[in-house]
């Protein structure tokens, strides 16, 4: 009898970390700081943002259900806040983010991030009859614009003053 080669069972081949951009590891930074003051009930935001990523690679993608796992991963980091039914943050989204320093964070934005949540709520429950690639992707950059500028603090906009102002006018050429 001759040993036959088998092929290697799904799953056996680990999948190397996945590499954040720069905007996207301040945002993971600044996630774990706003939920900071509830980390012992919280999950660290930063590892379930990295899990979508994570989830959502091209090397992941013949899951068939890689977008609902993506979008529960970044529908988590929401959740505390903006569902009804989690008590693990006793205070109140507008409490939580001023006390985090956010600049922006009003009841447009308040709208906004809601906005983003309902959307990962449905793809992560599977409640879109057919979400392609192009919606999650376009859902993920909605996640982040929205959240880098919701956690956008004071000190931020007075760095970036400091930096124009030190810059000086420009000169004409």
């Amino acid at each position: 009898m001759v040993d036959e080669l088998l092929e290697t069972p799904a799953g056996n081949t680990p999948l190397l970390p996945v590499r954040l951009t720069p905007e996207q590891e301040e945002l993971c930074r600044r996630l774990d700081e706003l939920y900071d003051p509830y980390k012992s009930y919280v999950k660290l935001p930063s590892e379930m943002f990295r899990g979508a990523i994570f989830a959502s690679r091209a090397e992941c993608r013949n899951n068939p259900d890689w977008i609902a796992q993506a979008a529960h991963s970044l529908r988590e980091i929401l959740y505390p806040l903006w569902s009804s039914r989690d008590k693990r943050v006793p205070d109140k989204k507008e409490e939580v983010f001023q006390r985090y320093g956010s600049a922006f964070f009003d009841e447009t934005l308040s709208r906004r991030v809601k906005s983003v949540y309902r959307r990962l709520n449905d793809l992560a429950h599977h409640r879109r009859a057919s979400s392609t690639k192009t919606d999650f992707e376009m859902l993920l950059v909605d996640f982040e614009v929205s959240l880098r500028q919701a956690l956008t603090r004071q000190l931020d906009l007075h760095r970036e003053i400091d930096l124009l102002v030190s810059r000086g006018p420009p000169s004409a050429t």
